[in-house]
């Protein structure tokens, strides 16, 4: 299962985001983050483990 649509903002905007994407009968929520790093790296951690690229 995939995403719709997936936005990158601020976390002190996630919640007006949601609501109002709620108010049109969408659903939404915050799936993950964003952090800066001076390592080139991508790491996703989930229930069948952690994975570095």
């Amino acid at each position: 299962m995939g995403h719709r649509m997936e936005i990158y903002l601020s976390p002190e905007h996630a919640a007006r985001v949601i609501a109002i994407s709620r108010s049109f009968g969408i659903p939404a929520q915050v799936v993950g983050y964003v952090e800066a790093s001076d390592i080139p790296r991508l790491t996703i951690t989930g229930e069948h483990g952690t994975f570095e690229y």
